[in-house]
């Protein structure tokens, strides 16, 4: 639709999980971007940010030692080789996340990018001081969907043994991406705020048999989401109507 936006975007800009850069390449004669204007001197030593490159151990590389080079996204945290299987195949979890699951918690972590509310899920009830050190944890935490929580661990649990027996019951799903609606335990729990199913924004209509939706979604005619009851008596009406 914008060609011309998407030739300058391919040419200077450089979109990755953790940052967006635009940088014009510095050719004089180049007819997408404009020359720059700092000095040749000062504009050699600028380039794209690197992603994270692993070192030795459990560490990443410093920045300045991999500043100026070629990197990829595969050694980010939350595109890590255990997430692309779980991604592909299940939630990551070793029980079910189920409404039941997600009020044992009563918690969740929103997207620092789609801004959606991700269900915090525990097989067993957290007790008072748990939810309280989870508030703290979760406050400090920057959650992108499809990241865990088990990437908060401390490198020495046992400096943290209260930390550490936490972040072993709490789990979200690994499978999401920001694509993903709200999911269905987050209203079938009860326990939280209604929401858009499609965006997570709080300014919500919602009619019988539908999960809440937001007016720009209604505008945009986003398919209602209908409860999982109304979508078998759908399917049963159907039916009856094709044996007719």
């Amino acid at each position: 639709m914008y060609p011309k936006l998407v030739e300058f975007m391919e040419h200077c800009c450089v979109s990755r999980k953790y940052f967006f850069t635009v940088w014009k390449c510095g050719a004089s004669d180049c007819k997408i971007c404009d020359p720059p204007r700092l000095p040749v001197d000062v504009f050699s030593q600028l380039h794209n940010f690197p992603d994270p490159v692993p070192g030795d151990g459990e560490h990443y590389r410093e920045f300045s030692e991999v500043f100026g080079t070629e990197t990829t996204e595969e050694y980010c945290p939350s595109f890590s080789a255990k997430q692309k299987a779980t991604l592909a195949n299940s939630h990551g979890i070793q029980f079910s996340p189920s409404a039941q699951t997600a009020k044992t918690v009563k918690q969740t972590v929103t997207c620092i990018d789609c801004e959606k509310p991700r269900v915090i899920y525990s097989a067993t009830k957290l007790g008072g001081q748990e939810n309280a050190i989870l508030t703290k944890i979760l406050g400090l935490y920057q959650y992108s969907c499809g990241s865990e929580l088990q990437e908060l661990m401390p490198e020495n649990p046992e400096r943290a043994p209260r930390i550490s027996a936490l972040l072993e019951k709490v789990f979200v799903k690994s499978n999401l991406s920001c694509a993903t609606p709200v999911e269905v335990p987050y209203y079938s729990s009860g326990v939280f705020p209604p929401v858009c199913f499609h965006c997570g924004t709080q300014n919500t209509e919602t009619e019988d048999g539908q999960y809440p939706m937001c007016p720009a979604c209604v505008s945009l005619k986003l398919l209602p989401p209908l409860k999982r009851k109304n979508v078998q008596a759908m399917r049963a009406n159907r039916g009856k109507k094709q044996k007719k």
